[in-house]
């Protein structure tokens, strides 16, 4: 069985989505991807550097290829539309995989450190996988935007895996914006919908699967006798998600979002976040920097003026005391 896995990205996303292709190559040699390229600038670099393993896919033909999705473009801003991508993106690619095969869509921001045969392994008998936020107990509030995270979803190519990812793309054309809408959070809360909707759905709960910000704090990590990073009881880390992360002004990072305030770790900061971040600084400096295009204009919330001046400083206090920041020095 071949692994088949997607992603897209734009060009400021274009150093996370290197490293994450790249890692993946790395621990999964035969893997093969595809990346909707969702600026002309992402189709040209990768286009030069021809990434083993790697197809691209122009979003303009991408749009004409599925002209129901393109024509909820208008409705929505750039990052919902985003979201509405997902499941169209998975579905174009299954239709050119072998029956039995499996098609997993990855988030752009996940750097993988050991082989994902584990999660194949969970997924021997399923048609669709779904890795769980494993909340920690202080971001269980959280749970609204949906037990399964969209960072790593897999469907077999067999009826019930089409049938759950033609399922999925339908709703996310009717609605898919990120905001809570009831039962309903951009293309991530249907995954809930799924899991209770359709037979032979799998929760992958290797802890190894999705560490991220939102429950960083449930294990501890370290490095295993082997020197590979490990997940409490021994369990290899399979793959961290850099959610949230962002540089808020050059050389200095935020590895958080204000709704993950769990402390780092001295390990995950220097083993997890400190390389990761390294690594996308010699992306950059191997592209001469990210693409001069201008960036995409993502809506993102702003809280109102009057309460900037008592919430900054309470944010900021809280992300120091986490030890979120990271300064880099080039």
């Amino acid at each position: 069985m071949k692994r088949h896995y997607c992603t897209y990205f734009d060009h400021v996303y274009l150093d996370r989505g290197l490293a994450m292709i790249r890692s993946l190559r790395e621990v999964d040699p035969d893997a093969a991807i595809v990346v909707l390229c969702l600026t002309p600038a992402v189709h040209r670099v990768l286009s030069s550097l021809a990434e083993p393993g790697v197809r691209l896919i122009r979003l303009e033909q991408f749009e004409q290829d599925n002209p129901d999705l393109f024509a909820v473009k208008e409705t929505r801003c750039l990052r919902d539309y985003y979201f509405t991508l997902t499941p169209s993106l998975v579905c174009s690619v299954l239709q050119g995989v072998q029956p039995g095969d499996f098609v997993t869509y990855l988030d752009a921001d996940l750097m993988f450190y050991s082989d994902p045969g584990p999660i194949y392994e969970a997924m021997v008998d399923a048609s669709v996988g779904l890795v769980g936020h494993r909340w920690h107990w202080w971001t269980k509030r959280l749970e609204k935007y949906g037990r399964f995270n969209v960072g790593w979803v897999s469907f077999r190519n067999d009826a019930i895996g089409l049938q759950a990812a033609r399922w999925w793309r339908e709703r996310c054309i009717e609605w898919c914006y990120g905001c809570v809408d009831g039962d309903l959070f951009a293309d991530q809360k249907y995954l809930d919908h799924i899991y209770a909707r359709f037979p032979r759905v799998v929760e992958i709960t290797h802890p190894g699967t999705n560490v991220g910000p939102w429950n960083i704090c449930r294990e501890a990590l370290r490095r295993g006798p082997d020197g590979s990073i490990v997940v409490g009881d021994g369990f290899r880390l399979i793959f961290f998600h850099f959610s949230g992360l962002k540089e808020i002004r050059p050389h200095v990072w935020l590895g958080s979002l204000p709704s993950y305030l769990g402390p780092f770790s001295s390990f995950v900061r220097r083993e997890i976040f400190q390389p990761y971040i390294g690594l996308l600084g010699r992306i950059r400096d191997e592209q001469g920097g990210l693409p001069a295009d201008p960036p995409p204009e993502l809506i993102v919330y702003v809280p109102p003026r009057r309460w900037r001046r008592v919430l900054g400083p309470l944010i900021r206090g809280a992300h120091r005391w986490a030890g979120h920041y990271f300064h880099v020095k080039r």
